[in-house]
């Protein structure tokens, strides 16, 4: 290596370990949550063509405060993972934690499904049929809007798949998954590259449902059709008193919530003009679950803020 590269290098090194004296001598890295990650964009790294682990923007402490700000006193389990699409900068929080997924195990439904679609093993027209007694004992209730249904539950295939993302629907859920297979829903858990989701446990965490809307934005799940077809789908979302609920009207929101006694999740991307990002939120041993999807609004709409400050 030439002395004058291995001269840029080292002054390369010496300013990286100066910038992180600064940033812990600073808050972010402080404060209730100690164990954010922050991942920024760094000049050093294109000026002087070397490869590093640490990238630095020195306003990320503005994502930090504004989840320290909403939790502040709030009684629960958080976990939340922010990223911008446009530059990286990203904000952890409890991202490994794992919870009870609830609801969000359906994108693996959506894409597992689509998947066979595309590749002619089903039609989106192929009917579904199950008796209600079954997907009772499946399920282990009655589904919402199931109460007063026939015995026997049918829906084509396309229909189940709107069902289960515009008002998450169990029923159409089980039918769907039992038309593809359980196997083939956590083979696609497995595909995408989650550490942590267990689709027959039905657990997950924030960093795992982060990738999967991260591949989504990148057309990266099973293909650019598929993903397009997904997002067609998520777009269908009815359930919208969290991530959306207090940003500008007709912002576009890819999202998919999760919801059981106790417990409220949403995730998705937000597609702001300039700086579309990512947010997942999730929560449990809520003790007051209301108070818990108006805090996701409130982080929602201070980070929609901050990115939109940031776009200008």
């Amino acid at each position: 290596m030439p002395s004058s590269q291995k001269s840029q290098n080292l002054l390369a090194t010496i300013l990286i370990i100066l910038l992180l004296i600064l940033a812990y001598s600073s808050n972010v890295f402080t404060g209730p949550f100690k164990d954010t990650k922050v991942v920024l964009y760094n000049p050093l790294q294109e000026a002087f063509n070397i490869e590093s682990s640490f990238n630095f923007v020195f306003n990320s402490n503005k994502l930090a405060k504004i989840v320290s700000d909403n939790l502040l006193g709030k009684e629960g389990h958080f976990a939340i993972y922010i990223e911008d699409l446009i530059d990286g900068e990203i904000y952890c929080f409890n991202q490994k934690d794992i919870f009870t997924s609830a609801s969000l195990y359906k994108l693996y439904v959506l894409a597992a499904v689509l998947k066979e679609i595309e590749e002619g093993s089903i039609e989106l027209d192929d009917i579904l049929s199950a008796r209600k007694k079954y997907l009772i004992e499946r399920l282990g209730d009655t589904d919402f809007g199931y109460e007063s249904a026939p015995s026997t539950v049918r829906y084509p295939v396309e229909e189940a798949l709107e069902r289960v993302c515009r008002i998450s629907d169990n029923f159409a859920a089980i039918m769907l998954i039992d038309k593809v297979s359980m196997d083939e829903v956590q083979a696609m858990a497995k595909y995408i590259g989650t550490s942590s989701t267990d689709l027959d446990e039905l657990r997950t965490s924030a960093e795992d449902t982060a990738l999967y809307f991260k591949k989504l934005h990148l057309k990266q799940i099973v293909s650019e059709t598929v993903s397009e077809e997904i997002e067609k789908y998520l777009l269908l979302n009815q359930l919208n008193n969290r991530i959306p609920a207090l940003l500008p009207e007709n912002t576009k929101v890819v999202h998919k919530t999760g919801e059981l006694s106790r417990l409220r999740h949403d995730g998705g991307i937000v597609y702001l003009e300039g700086r579309p990002y990512i947010i997942v939120i999730l929560s449990d041993d809520l003790k007051y679950e209301d108070e818990a999807v108006e805090v996701l609004a409130e982080i929602s709409k201070d980070v929609y803020a901050y990115f939109k400050n940031k776009a200008k």
